[in-house]
């Protein structure tokens, strides 16, 4: 696996942060592009910021608009579908807009149509749910802060939209230690929905999963639709930073962004490791040799401790009684935890091994790999538990 690129040393995090967005747009749009004629992207934070690359490569307005020039030439060549890309894109910071505007103007030969908006962005949400409101949008909210910019409140006229999905930045680690504020205590339950109070006896991970499954609670009685989250951690360090919060209407949908983010959690631990190496200064094996071993080390041991909890949910989900496992319930199981994909698909393979499950309508002892066709073939397949 190879390193950190250059342009990102130092801000490791936004090279996670933006290798999810990179791997699940492309997949997104190229799946939402069969069937929509017009799709939108909306990036309320747009900057860029001094220490990104001139060309902007390295940014999420250069990745986007990137990704939205190949897939729209990809859907047309391989698809024979004609998608018109929209693109909007907001900063309130002067200088940086100054630069963003300096970019998309230049980008004469662009086959997106984008636009560029100066300004608070939580001023402008009806302006820009009246843009977006006809046709398919992701929204990108990726703030500095979180103080009254992600409130379920704020973003209410944009979760309302029909055909909408949203990657929102929670920034856990200031959230975390504004919570041990009493002048700072409105504004998080503001931001959750409600007061959360803590006993003191919660492990770090436990105070984690409880603030972040509030907000998604939060945001999704609004939104309606499925959520996830991923972690991002701060370089170089075993501490969260923040979290990216998904929302999606669509079973396939959340499926695709938990397949996305089990590729970004692979190369966040490789990129900590690396960091780590750089903050060393004894000396060290070549690089290359640690990752080999690093690598396999991070696959046995996470794939096993998240295989065991994976079995553990399947047998309390599963019963003598035959289940359907069609997308929906596929992301069910995605949604419920903080597994991927791979680890139900091993937990199942495990499972069937020890004769505890198996399937009523394949022989699955041959897929290796994926023992579970979520939608293959389209009535899908029932699983039951196996009875002594």
């Amino acid at each position: 696996m190879s390193s950190v690129p250059a342009e990102y040393l130092g801000r490791e995090q936004a090279y996670v942060k933006h290798t999810i967005l990179k791997t699940y747009l492309q997949r997104l749009f190229m799946i939402i592009g069969r069937n929509e004629t017009v799709i939108n992207y909306v990036d309320c934070f747009a900057g860029p910021w001094s220490e990104e690359s001139e060309d902007l490569h390295d940014t999420s307005i250069g990745i986007s608009l990137r990704l939205m020039k190949d897939c729209a030439k990809s859907l047309e060549e391989i698809h024979g579908r004609k998608v018109n890309f929209r693109a909007l894109y907001i900063e309130k910071n002067k200088t940086a807009f100054s630069k963003l505007k300096s970019f998309i103007d230049n980008d004469s030969n662009s086959c997106v149509a984008t636009y560029c908006i100066q300004g608070d962005y939580t001023t402008k949400i009806d302006d820009i749910a009246t843009w977006a409101s006809r046709n398919f949008t992701f929204f990108f909210i990726d703030p500095k802060g979180w103080n009254k910019v992600i409130n379920a409140p704020v973003l209410a006229p944009l979760l309302s939209l029909n055909k909408a999905e949203f990657l929102i930045n929670l920034m856990y680690d200031f959230i975390n230690r504004a919570m041990s504020m009493k002048s700072q205590q409105a504004n998080v339950e503001e931001l959750l929905g409600k007061a959360v109070s803590f006993t003191g006896q919660e492990s770090t991970s436990e105070r984690q999963r409880i603030i972040v499954s509030q907000y998604r609670q939060a945001i999704g009685i609004l939104y309606g639709g499925k959520s996830a989250h991923v972690t991002v951690e701060r370089p170089g360090m075993d501490r969260v930073l923040y979290f990216l919060i998904y929302l999606t209407r669509h079973p396939k949908g959340l499926i695709v962004f938990k397949e996305a983010a089990e590729q970004m959690d692979m190369i966040q631990r490789v990129s900590q490791f690396e960091t780590k190496l750089r903050y060393q200064s004894s000396k060290r094996a070549p690089i290359d040799d640690l990752f080999g071993s690093l690598e396999t080390q991070l696959d046995v041991t996470s794939a096993q401790d998240n295989r065991t909890l994976a079995k553990s949910y399947l047998l309390t989900q599963l019963s003598s009684s035959p289940m359907l496992l069609d997308n929906e319930r596929w992301a069910s199981f995605l949604e419920e935890t903080d597994l991927y994909p791979s680890d139900f698909q091993l937990a199942f393979k495990d499972l069937v091994k020890e004769g505890k499950v198996r399937n009523l309508d394949a022989n699955v002892k041959s897929r290796t790999k994926k023992p579970v066709r979520p939608d293959w073939p389209n009535a899908s397949e029932r699983w039951v538990l196996t009875t002594n």
